[in-house]
């Protein structure tokens, strides 16, 4: 499946349903219902402004581990995925922070997702919590195993909040990206919420027939510039209550980002 095939508008918006911190996190707060009602009211509201697809992410689990989950994690996740999968047809996709591809594409077979967020496919990069390899490797070779080759991979280069062990241009990135067997590739700005630059989008695009997205701070103010030149947009904060990523999605702030959507695709 073609990421054009999976969507009826071009350049869709991706609104993201941020879980509360899960058990054995630091910010856990004991209550697992909790959970699972902040994530079907975000889930609603996204849906009912007419997002185009939903992820699914850990945000709430900071700091993150560099790698799988644990066992709780990891079914809180598939509980919370499934219950959102119930709602609607919508393509869906899962980032589990940090890299834990295994989770991910596992995540994404048996929940009925379509695609997956990863953050480190090609680049050895340096997070706060140390170095991290890349899994382009591993991570199709295990869609393969399980035959979810139907599941795709949005990769991230040169994700957000870290730096590259050895320091190349991000059309390079791209390039590895591509000849990995990426689906899709993500650029964003330097953290959660901060502007991709759009002369580095227009970089990507000229390197790779791959849909390029923006994966960070998309605003109503940006939005026409960015829908001008990416082949998508994946949303947090702008559609949150206040601004702000960790409160919950409002769904009069998401209503006006989707209207504008629409006018602007005519």
């Amino acid at each position: 499946m073609s990421f054009e095939s999976l969507f009826k508008n071009g350049a869709p918006i991706v609104g993201m349903v941020h879980l509360l911190a899960l058990p054995e996190t630091p910010d856990f707060g004991g209550d697992l219902a909790a959970i699972y009602t902040r994530a079907e009211q975000d889930a609603t509201a996204l849906i009912e402004a007419g997002v185009d697809a939903l992820i699914i992410e850990n945000f709430g689990d900071e700091p993150y581990f560099n790698g799988e989950p644990t066992a709780a994690q990891f079914a809180v996740m598939a509980h919370a995925t499934t219950r959102i999968r119930q709602m609607t047809d919508m393509p869906i996709g899962i980032n589990v922070q940090f890299n834990a591809w295994q989770a991910e594409v596992a995540l994404a077979y048996t929940c009925g997702a379509q695609f997956m967020r990863v953050e480190v496919f090609v680049d050895t990069i340096i997070s706060a919590q140390g170095q991290v390899a890349p899994c382009s490797a591993q991570i199709t070779r295990y869609r393969r195993a399980l035959g979810a080759t139907n599941v795709q991979i949005w990769a991230d280069i040169q994700t957000k909040y870290t730096q590259n062990v050895l320091p190349q241009p991000i059309t390079q990135s791209a390039i590895d990206a591509t000849n990995a067997g990426a689906d899709a590739i993500i650029v964003t700005g330097g953290a959660t919420g901060q502007q991709t630059p759009l002369s580095v989008v227009e970089e990507v695009k000229n390197v790779t027939a791959l849909p390029v997205l923006v994966g960070s701070g998309t605003t109503l103010d940006t939005l026409e510039n960015v829908l001008q030149i990416a082949d998508g947009a994946i949303v947090g904060s702008s559609l949150k209550e206040g601004g702000h990523a960790v409160n919950p999605v409002s769904l009069s702030r998401t209503q006006a980002f989707m209207d504008k959507v629409r006018q602007l695709r005519g």
